[in-house]
């Protein structure tokens, strides 16, 4: 990837992140101010060939931070025999226990915050409660857990690691909080593999991702590893509001490489994150007993549903013919009768009745796009119009068919993708290949929502990587393996120390 031209060089709209060198004033414009951030990077160079680490501040392209190799000697150190797997499996089966559903966060953040401070970081916890009280009533439900019964109780947690070498590259690294476990209970270790009690989610996402740094941190500070600043993000809520990401402060958002700890493959680096539509689908019929439908002529809620998904394209794979970048599902049906009650994610809810032909129908669907914003918008507006000509046909010559579907006009999370030839991108790649793992850099990402906000309000784009959690995450059968936690340590120890060998010119 060459330098843009200065005069057709363009940011995409709305990229705006906070100032890369908190210390800097560039025109005299104050580093609070946000800057547009374009970075570029070679590091696939012949050996002992200088290698470049670019960023350039969006008003002044001409005036280019260049990274210069140099030899820290760094590297010397064998990520693979200074990460230690056992204390870092026990620092999740610490945490494991620790309750941490949406909006109830607050023990296992002030563990997390003592357990950074012993290792020498200076931590705070931002103000994140007082601002959601400080809302008028209407805006406060949006920060609200569990349909906006539950209050926030804890802000997100900061913990930062000065630099001990300014010139070096600067790394913001990042996890949630919060959980989907149902019990706390029960948790046991069998050899390589945490497992959870019966009928909870073991909370591996993301309690996985905390245990990952915790154990990055202390081989830094242990062997004493020239640094550049070190960033760490603790964010609450992004199992249900997302309120963390949502009310952070930029200042906490302006490494140079950013990456979230949230996956589950520990061999993945999850470069993108979808557009997501989400909302429910109502229809409403003419009902009559069975034996009287002709002459009634009424028509089934149900069938009509069944009848939606079908043309509209909801598989039993989840994926749309055709749209393997996509994952379009319903996760919650109800057929029967309209006694006006609502699920707690405020989905109508029909009553079951016995013989009849059933009048309502309803569903929750959600659709993840990676095929790019404008695509998922037009595939959502399908959605609506699919619905609209099957209940058409559906009341053709019968009784009306009255239908509904919500959150086809605006998306709630808008996607993005990080350039495969992204510093960061190649720095994690390089890192997990040098102690032994098999990396796969991939487009298809279908989570990490944290990631949405922070790109949506900073323009940040963050990189996204496994924790060693079993592909099987919210469910019972959710595990943790030690031996994948413990690569991808050593595999995002290793990227960080291949940053150090770049210097601020």
């Amino acid at each position: 990837m060459t330098r843009p031209d200065p005069v057709s060089f363009k940011e995409p709209a709305g990229y705006a992140v906070a100032h890369p060198y908190p210390d800097e004033e560039v025109d005299g414009i104050h580093p609070s101010q946000t800057y547009s951030q374009y970075k570029e990077t070679t590091l696939a160079p012949v050996k002992n060939q200088p290698r470049k680490f670019l960023l350039f501040p969006a008003n002044k392209v001409r005036e280019e931070k260049k990274y210069t190799q140099v030899d820290t000697g760094s590297l010397s150190l064998d990520p693979k025999k200074v990460v230690q797997s056992e204390r870092l499996g026990q620092t999740l089966m610490d945490v494991l226990p620790l309750p941490s559903k949406s909006c109830q966060e607050k023990i296992f953040v002030q563990h997390a915050k003592q357990v950074f401070e012993n290792l020498g970081l200076r931590v705070s916890v931002d103000d994140l409660p007082a601002q959601v009280a400080q809302m008028n009533p209407k805006d406060q439900k949006d920060f609200y857990c569990n349909e906006g019964t539950t209050q926030p109780e804890s802000g997100n947690l900061i913990a930062f690691l000065p630099a001990t070498d300014a010139s070096l590259p600067s790394w913001n690294l990042n996890f949630h909080f919060d959980t989907l476990q149902t019990s706390f209970e029960g948790i046991a270790r069998q050899g390589d593999i945490i497992r959870p009690a019966k009928a909870t989610p073991l909370g591996a996402d993301d309690k996985a991702g905390f245990a990952i740094l915790v154990e990055t941190l202390r081989v830094i500070q242990e062997n004493r590893i020239p640094h550049g600043d070190i960033r760490i993000v603790g964010l609450v809520g992004e199992e249900d509001t997302g309120g963390g990401a949502l009310l952070i402060s930029a200042d906490h958002f302006k490494e140079d490489v950013l990456v979230s700890v949230d996956g589950t493959d520990p061999n993945e680096i999850g470069r993108a994150a979808p557009t997501m539509y989400k909302g429910y689908v109502a229809i409403q019929t003419h009902t009559s007993h069975p034996f009287a439908v002709d002459k009634q002529k009424s028509v089934s809620a149900c069938a009509v549903g069944t009848e939606f998904k079908l043309q509209a394209g909801f598989k039993s794979d989840a994926h749309p013919s055709d749209h393997p970048n996509v994952v379009l599902h319903t996760y919650f049906e109800s057929c029967g009768v309209d006694g006006g009650k609502k699920t707690d994610f405020g989905v109508p809810l029909a009553d079951p009745k016995y013989n009849t032909i059933a009048p309502f129908w309803t569903a929750a669907w959600q659709m993840r796009n990676l095929e790019g914003p404008e695509k998922a918008a037009q595939m959502a507006a399908g959605l609506k119009g699919t619905l609209q000509r099957v209940c058409q046909q559906a009341a053709e010559g019968r009784t009306p068919v009255a239908c509904e579907i919500t959150g086809t006009d605006k998306p709630s999370l808008v996607g993005y993708v990080v350039p495969e030839e992204d510093p960061g991108i190649s720095l994690l790649q390089g890192g997990f290949e040098s102690v032994g793992m098999s990396p796969e850099v991939t487009a298809r990402q279908f989570g990490g929502f944290n990631g949405n906000h922070i790109h949506s309000r900073f323009g940040a784009k963050m990189v996204i990587i496994g924790t060693g959690a079993s592909n099987y995450i919210h469910t019972d059968l959710e595990t943790a393996s030690v031996s994948g936690m413990t690569h991808v340590a050593q595999g995002l120890l290793a990227a960080m120390l291949e940053s150090y060998r770049y210097q601020r010119d």
